[in-house]
């Protein structure tokens, strides 16, 4: 009578994830006592109530053991914001994983294609390797505060838009004067709009203190005003996935990246691929402060003997404000323009682009 291998007791489940629109693929995973890897086959839910309540039951029925289950999803778009607060209702332990985090995990393996099924196979082997940390919500507040915060640049954006129509328009040849009316009846309209949401901002800063007290911190920085500060912490909610300032850098799309081969080399550049909001908050902040803060004046001007163009400088700026904001919200300190840094201001490292 042949042998029946025995099979060895898992240490841990991991359940990968990769959500879109209306669905989702899952994947479980399970790591044995020899450090063996082992996959299921992967099977795909309705992003739904009722598909989160199937997904909790298809899971109950492949676990063979009480050891600790982990579900590990990637923080792309909205998507996944249903899925994780059912699942922290519910008490499971959930990791939620910026894009640029998985896609350095995926790298590192050989694999070439790119589907759900792959993905969520991926992301399970992801929480198998290492260690994640646990997602913690955001608050309500600031929920509302990424809301809003998105809601302002909507309309500034449309605002800008609009102004520069009217603009066009008015130097036309015989402009409609019912066209203008209806157009300045649109501009009034924003400016209202934006009224409106700033009125919110007052009351929900009013009703937050805490959450008031630190955004003050970061509006202690020159050439940073509320409306930055409420981008920053809105975007990265709180900070709350941001484990080092490389990485935030990363999110944000400000990470220098270089291109090498052989005897072709490309100068060094920022990456761009994260979160374009952050980016577009973080311009007009950084030419402020180059207007109004000594020390990043004094920066520029040695980044300028380098780099004859000055966007680099800029660029370069608006990280060093970034990471600033991420050190003060962390160690809940106001800015101090005394504060001399560990690191030396010539180890900086300015993109060419």
């Amino acid at each position: 009578m042949p042998s029946v291998k025995p099979v060895s007791t898992p240490l841990k489940y991991v359940v990968g994830i990769a959500i879109a629109k209306s669905s989702f693929v899952a994947c479980l995973g399970r790591l044995d006592l020899h450090q063996q890897l082992t996959f299921g086959k992967e099977t795909t839910f309705e992003n739904t109530p009722s598909g989160f309540v199937a997904l909790l039951s298809w899971v109950a029925r492949q676990q063979q053991a009480a050891v600790p289950l982990w579900f590990v999803v990637e923080a792309t778009g909205v998507y996944y914001e249903e899925l994780a607060y059912f699942l922290a209702d519910k008490q499971q332990l959930l990791s939620v994983l910026l894009p640029n985090k998985v896609k350095h995990f995926a790298r590192s393996t050989e694999l070439k294609s790119k589907t759900d099924q792959l993905d969520a196979r991926l992301l399970a082997r992801l929480g198998l390797e290492r260690s994640l940390p646990a997602w913690q919500p955001p608050t309500p507040a600031l929920r509302q505060l990424r809301a809003l915060a998105r809601e302002r640049q909507v309309l500034t954006k449309q605002g800008a838009q609009l102004k520069a129509r009217v603009h066009a328009y008015q130097h036309s040849y015989q402009p409609d004067s019912r066209t203008l009316a209806r157009l300045a009846a649109q501009q009034q309209l924003l400016v209202q709009q934006l009224a409106a949401l700033d009125q919110d901002l007052t009351e929900l800063l009013a009703a937050e203190p805490e959450l008031a007290r630190k955004l003050a911190h970061l509006t202690s920085i020159p050439g940073v005003g509320l409306t930055t500060a409420v981008v920053v912490v809105a975007e990265t909610s709180g900070f709350v996935l941001v484990e080092n300032e490389r990485q935030l850098a990363s999110y944000v799309g400000l990470d220098v990246v270089q291109r090498q081969s052989g005897l072709a080399a490309h100068a060094t550049r920022v990456s761009k691929r994260g979160n374009v909001r952050l980016r577009t908050a973080l311009y007009l902040p950084a030419l402020s402060s180059l207007r109004h803060n000594p020390r990043q004046m004094a920066f520029y001007t040695r980044l300028r003997t380098r780099h004859p163009s000055g966007k680099p400088g800029v660029i370069t700026v608006m990280r060093k404000l970034l990471v600033l904001c991420y050190s003060l919200w962390k160690n809940d300190h106001a800015y101090d323009p005394h504060y001399q840094p560990a690191h030396q201001v010539g180890q900086e490292i300015a993109p060419a682009t």
